[in-house]
């Protein structure tokens, strides 16, 4: 009988002590911003990789959508409605925030309403709306700074307490896993170009081994296109997830006026450098974000979108950069992946803007303007040879 009471209350102690390990300290707790703790889903236990890994037979040629600007959900509706019916997009890679007041702030939080991120329930819906029209889902959570300090952003960021900004970040990251789960998700991305953060490796997989504990979908990052070669944990997601913003007019002989060929040529040698790097860490390259703004700069610098003295829009390079990724990747696009895979994901292209329409945009939007038909045309070209 001594026996039996002795195992039984070991048996309450160790549940006991289980429970207290996975309740967060006060001082955890009050990192934890409010609002943000999830409900908790549970799924399969940890894996090398995604469990139902997300694999079409082709590379995914996806549209990337913010959604800021809630009060006016319905022009998302539509704008998915446009995408699939008038376009063909079969892949939706959903973009929304999580913000920080400055660089130097300590934690991260979700912030909801019209000018700040959607609400769980207009999430939802948005997501499911996606799916109900055939299209497969990604969620992309990014970075951004309330009140930055001269030109601060997410790449830039240097908290005084690193400890609890993490834990703010994994709690907003539960969020995002719930939503992923209750929706169906495809695919979930768990950082955008945090670069300041991507040398903390052991974060980094310490965050992916939660996530896969709790989420079956596919899994990646997105880095910026210049700074592939930093995080040291590629191995642990299914995608190496980058923003294609690449100068492309350094071949060119006038960088304002490149030709065609000229940036196909210096699509060559950056194709050439990112099939190596996926090859050496086995895992195929996927551009979360590949557009141009309309602007001259466009292709230059098409990661700035800022026009401050009111320059007028330049809807045909936006084309012509499209033109030369579609002409550059073509082949890969348009290819089945054969039974291991290959070594290229695709492309979101960034991005469909439901607020600007036409030419006179000269932001990233497609809609309205000489991009989009080219964007139609491959979709037919691509049809026919699939279907072959």
């Amino acid at each position: 009988m001594i026996r039996i009471l002795f195992v039984s209350s070991l048996f309450v102690y160790l549940l006991v002590i289980a429970a207290n390990l996975a309740v967060p300290t006060s001082e955890e707790a009050e990192a934890i911003p409010s609002g943000t703790i999830p409900r908790r889903v549970v799924g399969p236990g940890p894996s090398p990789v995604a469990s139902n890994r997300e694999a079409p037979r082709e590379p995914r040629v996806g549209c990337a959508i913010n959604l800021h600007h809630t009060n006016r959900l319905d022009r998302y509706f539509e704008a998915i409605n446009v995408m699939v019916d008038e376009v063909g997009f079969t892949h939706l890679e959903i973009i929304t925030p999580v913000y920080q007041e400055h660089a130097g702030s300590p934690e991260v939080a979700l912030l909801h309403g019209p000018g700040a991120g959607p609400y769980r329930d207009q999430l939802l819906t948005l997501l499911r709306h996606a799916q109900a029209r055939g299209m497969r889902t990604a969620l992309m959570p990014i970075v951004l700074l309330s009140d930055p300090v001269r030109n601060e952003w997410r790449g830039r960021i240097r908290p005084d307490n690193w400890d609890r900004w993490w834990r703010s970040y994994v709690a907003v990251m539960d969020y995002f896993v719930d939503v992923a789960n209750e929706a169906d998700v495809a695919m979930l991305a768990i950082g955008s170009e945090l670069l300041a953060a991507e040398d903390q490796t052991r974060r980094w997989v310490a965050l992916i081994r939660r996530i896969r504990k709790q989420y079956d979908g596919a899994l990646t990052y997105s880095t910026n296109w210049d700074h592939f070669h930093v995080p040291q944990f590629w191995q642990h997601l299914d995608f190496i997830g980058m923003t294609a913003y690449w100068n492309l007019t350094l071949e060119a002989a006038e960088p304002a006026h490149p030709t065609l060929n000229e940036l196909l040529a210096r699509w060559g040698n950056i194709r050439a450098d990112l099939l190596a790097f996926a090859h050496t860490h086995e895992r195929p390259i996927l551009f979360t974000e590949l557009g141009y703004p309309s602007l001259p700069w466009g292709l230059s610098d098409p990661w700035n979108y800022v026009n401050p003295d009111a320059v007028p829009p330049a809807p045909n390079l936006q084309a012509l950069g499209y033109k030369a990724f579609l002409a550059a990747w073509n082949d890969l696009l348009l290819r089945e992946a054969p039974p291991n895979g290959h070594l290229f994901a695709g492309a979101y292209f960034y991005r469909w803007d439901p607020y600007h329409l036409d030419e006179t945009d000269t932001g990233y939007g497609i809609q309205g303007k000489t991009t989009l038909e080219l964007i139609k045309e491959f979709f037919k070209r691509s049809n026919r040879r699939i279907n072959k």
